[in-house]
C-alpha cells in the first residue's frame, strides 16, 4: 500500500498546436497508477507558537482513509484503441515501419507499472504494455530435436482464477512447465480482497516459449523509448467525439516486418514478467512464458502500398457483384438475384420497427446502369419508410431511397451551420403563423363590431387586450 505525501504537482497546459503541426512528449503519466492507497491525517493543537510550546492532548487528532484505483489489467475497452499499423488483415510494404498501436487515452500505457508497485512520485517509469511482433513460421511449436510440427502457439480465453469445470487459468496454469505472470497470486491476504474483481473475468493469453519470448520481447531499458505521448491538429478532421483535443498515447514494436511474410502483432501486458526483461535473465529450457494478449491483428508484408502501387492494383469495372446469365421476365429466384446483382443491388438484412425481420434490396447511388428517365418533382417526405418501395412479385423492399433519406438527414445534422439554419427556418415559420392568426381574429373582432378596415386605434386597442386579457363587454355588439 502507498503513502500519498503532500508534494506538489505541476501541471502543464497542453499548447495549441496551429495546423499542421504535431508535438510529442516521452509519456503522460497519471497522478496515480492503480493499486491500493491510503491517506493519513494529524492534527496537533499548540497552546502557542514556541517551538516547545505544549500540545493540548496527548494523543493528536489522526485519521486515515484507505481506497484503491483501478486500471485496466486483463482487458481493453475497444473504444481504448483509435487505430493500429499495419492495418489489420491488409496486404501491402510495410517492412519500412515498426508496427504500432495508438490508443485514444494518454495515460493509458501509463496506467500501470510492469512489477506492480507504485512508482516514485514525478519520476518516469515503463509502461506496462508491449507490442510484439511474430512471423507466422514463428508461431509453429517445435519439438524437442528443433524441427516444426503440425501444432501452433494458439490464443486462448482462460478464467482469471481457478472456476470449476477448468483446470487451467491465467495466474495459476494447469502445466508447471508454464511460467505466469507474478503478481503477487501467492500472497493469500491480497488476492482475497481481489478475489472479487477476477473471480468472473476472462481474457486472452499465449504461452510462447522463453527462449522466442527472449528473442523477441523488448529488454527493461528500450520500454521507455517504446511509448510516446503525441498531440495532433484536428481540424478539418473526424474524430468521432472520441479525442477532439488530438491527445493520443502510442506503444511502438521493437521488430521489423520482413518482406514476404505474414505477421501477427500481440498487444500483451507484461505486468508480473519484469524478471524476464532484464539482460540477465536465462530462460529455462522446455518451459513457457505466459502472456496477457490485449489485442492482436494479422498482416500480409509484400507487394507495395504506396498510392501508385495501390492504384494499379484496382479492379476496373462496374460496381456490381457477380452475376450469371439471367433471363430479365423470369420470376425463377436465380433469374431475380442475377439480375439485382447485374443492377448493383446488394441483399441485407431489414429489421422493421416493430420487429420483424426480411431480406431486403440495397444500393449506393453509384449504379452499374444508364437510367434515361425524365426529371420529376420530388414530394417532400417526412421519414425513411415513406421512401420504402415493395415489389409485388418477389415480396422484397428496397430500401435504397429510404437508407438515402436517412444518410442525408444524419449529415444535415451534423452539420452545426445548417443545423443552426434549419432551427432559425423554423423559428421564423412559427411566427409568421402566429402572426397570421393574431390577424384573423383582429378581422373577426373588426366585422363583429362593425368597424371600417381603416379603423387603427381599435386595432391597436384590441392589440392592448389581448396582450393584457379581454373584458367581458368586447364580445358583446352594440348598436352605436
Amino acid at each position: 500500500m502507498s503513502e500519498l505525501t503532500n508534494e506538489k504537482v505541476v501541471y502543464d497546459p497542453p499548447v495549441t498546436l496551429k495546423v499542421g503541426q504535431i508535438q510529442f512528449a516521452a509519456a503522460c503519466l497519471p497522478p496515480l497508477v492503480a493499486g491500493e492507497y491510503r491517506i493519513r491525517i494529524k492534527q496537533r493543537i499548540l497552546d502557542s507558537a514556541a517551538p516547545d510550546a505544549a500540545p493540548w492532548h496527548a494523543e493528536p487528532y489522526q485519521a486515515g482513509l484507505d481506497f484503491s484505483v483501478e486500471a485496466p489489467r486483463f482487458n481493453l475497452n475497444p473504444s481504448d484503441i483509435h487505430a493500429v499499423y499495419p492495418p489489420a488483415n491488409q496486404t501491402g510494404r510495410f517492412d519500412n515501419a515498426f508496427p504500432h498501436v495508438v490508443f485514444t487515452r494518454r495515460t493509458l500505457p501509463w496506467e500501470r507499472t510492469v512489477d506492480g508497485k507504485a512508482p516514485t512520485s514525478q519520476q518516469s517509469f515503463a509502461p506496462w504494455m508491449a507490442l510484439i511482433l511474430l512471423k507466422d513460421d514463428e508461431l509453429i511449436a517445435l519439438d524437442s530435436a528443433g524441427k516444426p510440427t503440425h501444432q501452433r502457439h494458439e490464443l486462448k480465453s482462460l478464467p482469471v482464477l481457478r472456476v470449476e469445470g477448468e483446470n487451467d487459468c491465467l495466474l495459476f496454469p494447469a502445466n508447471a512447465n508454464i511460467r505466469a505472470p507474478d503478481l503477487q497470486q501467492s500472497n493469500r491476504e491480497k488476492w482475497n480482497r481481489e478475489q472479487a474483481l477476477y473471480a468472473k473475468e476472462r481474457c486472452l493469453a499465449i504461452d510462447l516459449p522463453a527462449e522466442l519470448f527472449h528473442a523477441v520481447a523488448p529488454r527493461e531499458g528500450d520500454l521507455p523509448y517504446l511509448a510516446h505521448v503525441r498531440q495532433v491538429d484536428t481540424g478539418n478532421k473526424e474524430v468521432f467525439a472520441i479525442n477532439d483535443k488530438g491527445w493520443f498515447s502510442v506503444v511502438v514494436g521493437n521488430r521489423l516486418p520482413q518482406a514476404g511474410q505474414q505477421h501477427r502483432a500481440f498487444l500483451v501486458s507484461l505486468e508480473g514478467h519484469q524478471a524476464r526483461l532484464r539482460d540477465d535473465w536465462i530462460p529455462e529450457p522446455g518451459t513457457r512464458i505466459r502472456l496477457v494478449v490485449l489485442g492482436t491483428w494479422v498482416f500480409n508484408c509484400e507487394g507495395t502500398n504506396d498510392f501508385k502501387g495501390m492504384m494499379n492494383n484496382l479492379t476496373v469495372g462496374p460496381l456490381n457483384l457477380p452475376f450469371q446469365p439471367y433471363a430479365d421476365d423470369s420470376l425463377e429466384p436465380e433469374d431475380i438475384v442475377n439480375g439485382a446483382y447485374s443492377r448493383g443491388y446488394t441483399a441485407f438484412d431489414h429489421t422493421f420497427r416493430h420487429g420483424e425481420q426480411t431480406v431486403s434490396w440495397y444500393r449506393g447511388p453509384c449504379v452499374p446502369v444508364i437510367y434515361n428517365q425524365p426529371k420529376q418533382v420530388q414530394e417532400v417526405a417526412t421519414c425513411a419508410d415513406e421512401l420504402l418501395r415493395y415489389d409485388p412479385d418477389t415480396g422484397m423492399m428496397d430500401v435504397t431511397y429510404a437508407a438515402a433519406w436517412q444518410l442525408g438527414r444524419l449529415l444535415a445534422l451534423q452539420n452545426q451551420s445548417f443545423a443552426l439554419a434549419l432551427q432559425r427556418v423554423r423559428q421564423q415559420m412559427k411566427s409568421a403563423s402566429e402572426r397570421r392568426l393574431r390577424m384573423q381574429e383582429l378581422e373577426q373582432l373588426r366585422k363583429k363590431r362593425g368597424l371600417s378596415p381603416d379603423a387603427g386605434r381599435f386595432e391597436d386597442e384590441i392589440l392592448q387586450n389581448m396582450a393584457y386579457g379581454f373584458s367581458d363587454d368586447w364580445f358583446e355588439v352594440s348598436g352605436d
